[in-house]
């Protein structure tokens, strides 16, 4: 009798990303509920909520911080109807101590590894020098208890969303979406003395491609005057499945107070109008989402996942070269996989590119999350970090 044996099954991240990194003055982690031997005993949404804080804080000890260290939390569901859940095991979590609530992002996506309910992705600070930003009559989306969080000149903002102010509705198309999203980002780094300009980063999370010519449309209009077309904050724009109802865009943002300087390599196409490929602030780059688009905006191994995940990490790999550095300076990366595919084609390919070009034989921080769409054609895009310090 032959088995027929399922790729999905065969797919871990378990040699893919390391438990948790620091640099300077951050560390990064991504978790779950799995146990150490990957087995997953909670059922419910609330209960996985609760091991994965258990999980994050023993991953954070490690690296001497706890999780009332944490300045932002990335929170992925396959099922948004499960956010309400976790947003109350997050306010018995935090609420206690408001001012060490981290900046929250929810967002339904279109599957986890592992079969999991809920995964995190956190950034914490060794910094003492931090503070929790608030404003009022400006709602909050789910989960959250403040704004956004400051840690020393980065600022990293809570996902910021149309919903619902003062009983109003909320607007009802993409273009209006956008706009009103990035009048509120504006507000909250107008609070702190900065403006949009002070963008070093965003990610547009929409659930689906029809949104697509609206939102550039409309954020091009908020950026004219603000940012030179090739100067666009770097950006990851994905396609998931849910971020509640009416809710169009739910947009996430890092600003910095101080010098930052873009970096794009002639070996990577560039994107005037959408994004620039990196920008280097401080010590540190952040790269926009990478994946398998080419000059000309012809997409290269089209229909090979793993062709494609080998694209993405080179085009990282150049635009890392330019700024001085290697993909050994990868703290961490987040990797987004259209739902349904042979996932173990990415796992090989992934490895074989880090093994192939690293001196070191850790590897970054991260996860794999399933996604609805990304560019067209395109089966994967990658996210990166990177620190140049010392």
């Amino acid at each position: 009798m032959t088995t027929k044996l399922d790729s999905q099954l065969l797919f871990s991240e378990e040699r893919l990303f390391s438990q948790g990194m620091r640099a300077g003055e951050f560390a990064f982690s991504a978790q779950d509920a799995r146990r150490s031997n990957g087995e997953l005993h909670e059922t419910s949404a609330k209960d996985q909520t609760l091991r994965t804080l258990e999980n994050l804080d023993l991953a954070l000890k490690t690296a001497e911080l706890d999780l009332r260290q944490l300045v932002s939390l990335m929170i992925y569901l396959p099922d948004y109807s499960h956010a309400s859940q976790v947003a109350q095991v997050l306010e018995e979590s935090f609420g206690k101590s408001p001012g060490s609530y981290p900046a929250t992002t929810l967002v339904g996506v279109a599957g986890l590894e592992g079969g999991c309910s809920v995964r995190m992705d956190a950034i914490a600070t060794s910094s003492r020098d931090r503070e929790a930003l608030r404003l009022t009559g400006l709602p909050l989306t789910l989960g959250n208890r403040c704004h956004g969080g400051r840690v020393r000149n980065f600022f990293f903002l809570s996902g910021v969303d149309a919903g619902e102010i003062d009983g109003g509705v909320s607007p009802t198309t993409i273009q209006s979406q956008t706009t009103e999203v990035l009048r509120r980002i504006n507000r909250i780094l107008h609070a702190q003395g900065l403006s949009l300009s002070n963008l070093c980063r965003t990610f547009m999370f929409m659930p689906s491609t029809d949104y697509r010519p609206g939102y550039g449309e409309a954020r091009k209009k908020v950026y004219k005057g603000i940012f030179a077309e090739d100067e666009f904050p770097p950006n990851s724009g994905i396609y998931i499945r849910d971020l509640g109802p009416d809710i169009l865009l739910r947009s996430v943002a890092i600003a910095y107070r101080g010098a930052k300087s873009l970096v794009a390599s002639p070996k990577v196409r560039k994107a005037p109008g959408s994004f620039s490929q990196s920008v280097r602030v401080g010590d540190w780059l952040l790269l926009a989402g990478q994946d398998a688009v080419g000059f000309n905006r012809q997409v290269e191994a089209e229909g090979d996942l793993a062709g494609q995940t080998e694209v993405t990490l080179q085009h990282t790999k150049d635009i890392l070269e330019e700024a001085g550095g290697t993909l050994d300076d990868i703290v961490k990366t987040t990797v987004y996989l259209v739902a349904g595919q042979d996932r173990s084609k990415f796992a090989a390919a992934y490895r074989k590119f880090f093994n192939r070009y690293s001196r070191s034989s850790r590897m970054p921080a991260g996860l794999t999350v399933e996604v609805r769409e990304l560019s067209p054609r395109c089966l994967v895009e990658i996210d990166a970090v990177a620190y140049l310090g010392d």
